[in-house]
């Protein structure tokens, strides 16, 4: 019989060849490399994703302050409005102020209150408004009315309406549609002179 031999000794004992020598390490490599081809392509994404916040965040940026100036033209717009409003007003009470009596002069403080309190809910304000005897004289635009009639009317409008709408305090006419609201026929849509 023909003996075999190995070819390093020893290499029987420990239950292993040279060419078996450390296999775990090979897999450890692979697995690192695995792992850090993975991380690179994790990294990668990480740049990516970063950059495309920053085109958001920009654009957000751009967004919001187009949303800004929007608004802030609504807002010109609407004291714009507002102003054309009061002017037609204006040139209304002043072609009849004349002919005015005392009650058509006390719904148009009503009204000259309802615009007022109505713009200022348009710009999320509280809906309310309050005029004193000089607000009330210009928005009758009687500048040699008698300070006492101007006063009687401011009290006649806090009459028209019952409740806490409308109240007439300490020389103020306080209208208040958070309270609750005026009866059509003293509102702006209305006209004064039909009542």
């Amino acid at each position: 019989m023909v003996g075999v031999t190995d070819s390093e000794p020893g290499a029987r004992e420990n239950g292993h060849n040279s060419s078996d020598e450390n296999p775990g390490e090979n897999g450890s490599r692979s697995t690192v490399e695995g792992l850090d081809a993975r991380l690179e392509a994790l990294s990668r994404q990480v740049s990516s994703l970063r950059e495309q916040l920053d085109d958001e965040r920009e654009q957000r940026a751009e967004l919001e302050d187009q949303l800004a100036a929007r608004d802030e033209r609504i807002h010109d717009l609407e004291e714009e409005v507002a102003r054309l409003d009061a002017r037609t007003d204006i040139l209304e009470v002043v072609e009849t102020a004349d002919k005015m009596t005392g009650k058509q002069r006390t719904v148009t403080l009503v009204q000259h209150l309802h615009r007022a309190a109505k713009a200022r809910e348009r710009r999320d304000e509280p809906a309310a408004a309050t005029v004193d005897r000089d607000e009330a004289e210009e928005a009758l635009h009687f500048p040699d009315i008698d300070r006492t009639t101007v006063y009687r009317d401011m009290e006649r409008a806090a009459r028209l309406v019952d409740g806490s709408v409308l109240c007439y305090e300490n020389g103020e006419l306080i209208l208040d549609l958070e309270a609750g609201d005026l009866p059509r026929r003293y509102t702006s849509e209305q006209g004064g002179g039909n009542l």
